[in-house]
């Protein structure tokens, strides 16, 4: 079996799931996809780009499956959910599509079958460096952003148990987990639909109660959900990084209520200022949407200068995409140009990059606690890590210079001496 992951966090999530699954079934996956008689392809259907990226994937495994006839093509994930008719049609060349609800399937649809004593959860097999994983702690999202095929795909909100997730959460921390990364499509309405409230800070103080959890760390907060004791829970956490992701989507009252987020920019800012108030350290990673149809150039303006009082020491920008069967699709024309919408990306990011740097520099001088994840791929003994400031694999890295030998997973305390290449940070380790 070859595998490929495309997308988000959550995906692979899903993947590592499958592969676990599949070892239990004792197939051998291989990482030469040459070497391999199935190809499973896990694929993102959010936006174009993510189709575009899962289209080329299936066609280039396609390419191979013609130089040996008797290689199997398996594709599921969002892609499919979204659109498996018209991919039938159009790439016959894949042995099995297989919708979302089926996924977990695929081994026994393959003729696999698991071990008697196979557990979904205890067998996942993590593709990340073994002190970091994921925990997802529900799927589908309720809300019905006008932009967002999510529910579509996805459906509604479905949390997983406490006691489920912090079973998971041991196992991970027996493994040698050290940082728990909590994602969801909208993680501060956990537990909603289950207890009738959200409890996310309940499900947060049982995994602090793990050995060998050093770090949490939480992605994908909705704004609404985010309030002062929220912010106060934070701030009060041994374990909880002083880190989140809340995409904001847009600062102008008129493009979020077309866009139905459900907040306004007064909300954005309180919470912005609770932060502040409780816990001035804390990095912010938000994303922001340009070109929506409604968005005018004083509205692109607006964005603009909201970001730069705003600070966030993250920021991603995604253009506009046009997605059947949201309401955005069903309500409004995509009247603004892809070269427009790329020209309002890029003066963002132009923007968030210098304040990304400056947020950086002003650590030069201070001493900060970092997790190795590895070493550089251009320099194979230097080391690589990141202080809390930092998700793995989306956010900026920090180079170690040391004399004294270092390992993945270990922490370090280190002294900030520079910063390179916008995002990364050089750090000296005695």
């Amino acid at each position: 079996m070859g595998v490929i992951s495309l997308g988000c966090p959550k995906n692979l999530v899903d993947t590592e799931l499958l592969l676990g699954k599949l070892k239990a079934s004792k197939a051998e996956v291989v990482s030469d996809l040459n070497e391999a008689d199935v190809i499973l392809i896990n694929t993102c259907g959010f936006i174009d780009a993510a189709k575009e990226e899962s289209i080329n994937t299936i066609l280039e495994a396609s390419n191979l499956k013609e130089k040996d006839p008797n290689k199997k093509i398996v594709v599921t994930g969002c892609l499919v959910e979204r659109y498996k008719k018209e991919l039938e049609k159009e790439i016959p060349e894949v042995d099995m599509f297989i919708d979302l609800k089926e996924e977990l399937l695929i081994p026994e649809k393959l003729g696999l079958k698991p071990a008697p004593d196979f557990s979904l959860y205890r067998n996942r097999i993590l593709t990340t460096p073994k002190h970091t994983a994921y925990l997802k702690i529900s799927e589908g999202c309720d809300h019905t952003c006008a932009f967002c095929a999510i529910p579509q795909i996805r459906g509604k909100h479905r949390s997983r148990t406490i006691e489920s997730l912090v079973d998971e959460a041991k196992r991970l921390a027996d493994l040698g987990v050290k940082e728990i990364n909590i994602v969801s499509q909208d993680t501060s309405f956990y537990g909603t639909d289950i207890y009738g409230k959200p409890r996310l800070w309940d499900l947060i103080k049982e995994i602090e109660k793990i050995e060998g959890i050093k770090w949490i760390r939480l992605y994908y907060l909705y704004p609404t959900t985010v309030n002062e004791d929220f912010i106060k829970r934070m701030a009060d956490s041994e374990k909880v990084v002083k880190y989140f992701e809340m995409p904001i989507q847009h600062s102008e009252d008129k493009i979020l209520k077309d866009m139905m987020r459900g907040y306004r920019k007064k909300r954005i800012e309180e919470i912005l200022n609770w932060k502040e108030k409780y816990i001035p350290e804390a990095a912010v990673r938000t994303a922001v949407i340009v070109g929506f149809p409604t968005e005018t150039e004083k509205d692109f303006k607006n964005l603009k200068d909201f970001i730069k009082s705003a600070k966030f020491d993250w920021l991603g920008v995604f253009t506009y995409s046009h997605e059947e069967g949201t309401p955005a699709y069903e309500k409004f024309e995509d009247t603004i140009s892809e070269k427009e919408k790329i020209r309002r990306k890029n003066e963002i990011l132009e923007i968030q990059e210098k304040i990304t740097e400056e947020k950086n520099r002003q650590l030069i001088g201070k001493e900060m606690e970092i997790l190795i994840d590895g070493f550089s791929e251009e320099w194979e003994t230097l080391p690589v890590g990141r202080t809390y400031r930092s998700a793995y694999e989306i956010d900026g890295i920090t180079y170690i210079e040391t004399t004294e030998p270092v390992k993945p997973g270990e922490f370090v305390k280190g002294k900030i001496k520079d910063v390179v290449d916008i995002v990364d940070t050089v750090a000296e380790v005695d």
